[in-house]
């Protein structure tokens, strides 16, 4: 690649994410003090309209609420919740997958305020390439905030571009290549929106829920695709973040009836 590609790749990453932040929301637990507890991503398919996020995070639904008006009013969030039982924990959960269907009043209060990913920016069955062209992009709780002299909740993004990791990893985690999907996590050299500079990364608590994002190089005129959910920070290596295949949460719609969409080749829940 030229000089000239890198850059227009680059401009195509950084035009992409200001996309994404508009998939993307933080989801607050009212407590004292308020707490950012997880990350959410908008998707419509047909005249239906979804939050998906990780199921963990949906287990404190009771206690969540989603900003608009810039951190100045916290909605609460209806609709039904389909996620999965965790065959042990939730720690050891490969699936981890939270599906909230929006009733018709969250839908209406929030979609002048967020846009929601098109089925046509789905991708289902995604082959990895070994290229930095993928980009996670969430809400960590230790940058979020009460703001008392303007009322509002605040929270600052964390966003990395990275690259998935070879298929032998996911042995060594005792995740399939199927179901999940492992990227790397530089934290040594991670954007900060604040500093505006490479800077230490924060901790990723509080991002579970959201997007996992293929930004294809081979085509500048391509829409950022959404391939998976974050759910895990693996601990037993903090180089690396685990993701469930968005193939997960069509198959649980399609096969639940909600949604009539594409089969994905991968596997098949029963």
């Amino acid at each position: 690649m030229t000089n000239q590609t890198f850059k227009d790749i680059a401009e195509k990453q950084i035009g992409d994410l200001k996309k994404i932040k508009d998939f993307t929301c933080t989801l607050f637990k009212i407590e004292s003090p308020y707490k950012q507890h997880g990350t959410g991503v908008f998707v419509n398919i047909k005249e239906k309209y979804f939050l998906f996020t990780a199921a963990h995070v949906l287990d404190d639904i009771e206690k969540l609420f989603i900003p608009t008006q810039n951190g100045k009013i916290l909605i609460k969030p209806g609709g039904r919740i389909l996620k999965n039982n965790a065959k042990e924990s939730r720690e050891n959960d490969e699936l981890d997958l939270g599906i909230m269907i929006l009733d018709e009043m969250t839908k209406n209060d929030l979609i002048n305020e967020y846009s929601f990913v098109n089925e046509k920016q789905l991708e289902l069955n995604h082959n990895p390439i070994d290229f930095h062209c993928y980009a996670i992009f969430g809400y960590p709780s230790s940058w979020s905030n009460k703001s008392l002299s303007r009322n509002s909740f605040h929270s600052i993004p964390f966003f990395t571009f990275t690259k998935c990791a070879t298929k032998n990893t996911y042995q060594k985690l005792n995740r399939s290549d199927e179901l999940n999907l492992i990227v790397h996590y530089d934290r040594k050299n991670t954007p900060n929106l604040k500093s505006k500079t490479m800077s230490f990364g924060p901790d990723l608590f509080g991002i579970s829920g959201c997007g996992l994002w293929f930004l294809n190089p081979n085509n500048l005129e391509s829409e950022p695709k959404l391939i998976g959910i974050m759910n895990e920070w693996s601990k037993t290596n903090r180089t690396l973040l685990i993701a469930t295949r968005i193939d997960a949460y069509t198959e649980i719609l399609r096969n639940k009836g909600e949604i009539t969409f594409q089969e994905t080749n991968l596997f098949s829940f029963k």
